[in-house]
């Protein structure tokens, strides 16, 4: 399987992720040469292209909220993750634990789907609730 990160989840958590799982491959915003800190918001139409597409992980609470950002999600057919709010209020060293510890169900959900779907992981990181489908965002 392959996941994306955003950049609003720490690249070395992603690079932990990708160290930790030899079956899955797992990239971030900052480390693909597609985008630069100033790159405008394509990232949802880009990954949407990707062959094969990744499961999209974000702790960015604004793209459930605005409308623009929700019918682009929900036109990319990707599958994504979403860190709930809190998650940033964590120390980083709690993120890198509560990842870890959810990162097998996360794989297993996922792999799962059968239609790109939207789900949600709590701070408390003990389950991976599903949302809706993703064209339901």
């Amino acid at each position: 399987m392959n996941f994306f990160f955003d950049r609003c989840v720490a690249v070395h958590l992603a690079r932990m992720l990708n160290a930790y799982d030899r079956n899955s491959s797992i990239s971030h915003l900052d480390d693909d040469n597609r985008f630069s800190p100033t790159t405008p918001d394509e990232l949802i139409r880009a990954l949407s292209h990707s062959e094969p597409q990744p499961v999209f992980i974000t702790a960015d609470q604004r793209m459930r909220r605005d409308p623009v950002e929700r019918r682009a999600l929900a036109s990319s057919k990707l599958t994504i993750v979403f860190l709930r709010a809190g998650f940033h209020h964590l120390s980083f060293h709690d993120q890198a634990v509560k990842l870890l510890t959810v990162w097998p169900k996360i794989v297993d959900v996922v792999s799962r789907v059968t239609e790109p779907t939207a789900f949600e992981i709590t701070p408390a990181a003990r389950k991976v609730d599903r949302l809706c489908k993703t064209s339901q965002l």
